[in-house]
């Protein structure tokens, strides 16, 4: 089980999910966000402390990116969600590396682990398990 995510931080990744995955018919289910910052806890935590003390100081930067791009004293999880998912957008395209960085690195962890969940399988079309990595990988998958 993860343990480098403060609870200082869960409400954060929870809002940054929330924003990220959101499309027409609303962000994700609450329960389903949930997982997704324990898995995000649960991956992050076999990272070496280096890169654990940069994710986390990263995620420092993306709380009050709403200073930065919005010119709004906030928070980025006390944020609606239009204004969350325009913060994003904002650091996606911003010339400041450092936002672009945060972006795509929590841009990268998240989809990977969002989109392999089997209901977003579902969601996509694919109609059998993707299971070729259980096979490839026999001691990952013991691990579990």
């Amino acid at each position: 089980m993860g343990a480098t995510l403060r609870p200082r931080h869960w409400p954060l990744v929870r809002a940054l999910a929330g924003a990220m995955f959101s499309h027409d018919g609303g962000p994700p289910a609450a329960e389903r966000l949930d997982a997704l910052v324990r898995e995000l806890d649960d991956y992050v935590s076999f990272a070496s402390r280096t890169l654990r003390f940069g994710l986390l100081l990263m995620l420092e930067l993306l709380r009050f990116a709403p200073v930065l791009l919005l010119w709004r004293f906030a928070t980025f999880e006390s944020l609606a969600l239009g204004d969350r998912v325009r913060v994003l957008e904002r650091m996606e395209q911003s010339r400041f590396v450092p936002l672009m960085v945060v972006f795509a690195a929590y841009k990268a962890i998240l989809c990977l682990l969002f989109f392999e969940h089997p209901a977003e399988h579902r969601d996509m079309g694919y109609k059998t398990a993707r299971g070729r990595w259980l096979r490839m990988l026999p001691a990952s998958h013991a691990a579990e």
